[in-house]
């Protein structure tokens, strides 16, 4: 049996990812807006990561999700930007969930400049049936937020 091969989000993977960042909205900038990098799902990916200490899985592909917790659960994260100032419209999807079995998913929201704004969780099993229900399996961002399967965790509010 295979052990996943994970590693720490650690300053050095940020600063880099910050780095993509500055280069990614140089170069909307430069073509007003029309083109992007495509590199939100990574930074989403990342950033939850960092914020919730996950280990991120370095070949996620083949595996069927991005990170693992310190219990050993399978994390799918899913990450939307906002094209605009806020947070996405909760009438977005959220993008294509593998059919790989995963533990629970985590959906990353992100401003215009690629900042952590809200981090949403859901076990699989009610997930599932919420995207099983798409023929694309991408449930809208507000199906996920839905009272009874989706919960915010971060930021955590009192």
């Amino acid at each position: 049996m295979n052990k996943t091969q994970t590693i720490k989000v650690d300053n050095k993977l940020l600063s880099k990812v910050k780095s993509a960042i500055a280069v990614a909205l140089e170069y909307e900038a430069v073509t007003n807006g029309e083109r992007k990098l495509g590199i939100t799902g990574e930074v989403g990916v990342l950033l939850a990561c960092h914020q919730l200490g996950l280990k991120l899985v370095l070949d996620s592909r083949s595996e069927g999700f991005d990170a693992m917790d310190k219990n050993g659960l399978r994390v799918q994260i899913k990450t939307r930007r906002s094209e605009s100032e806020g947070l996405p419209s909760n009438a977005g999807r959220t993008g294509r969930f593998s059919k790989h079995q995963f533990d629970y998913a985590l959906l990353a929201l992100l401003d215009h400049n690629y900042r952590l704004c809200e981090i949403w969780k859901a076990d699989y099993k009610k997930l599932k049936p919420l995207i099983e229900k798409q023929e694309r399996r991408d449930p809208s961002l507000s199906s996920f937020k839905r009272k009874g399967i989706g919960t915010k965790i971060f930021p955590v509010t009192k």
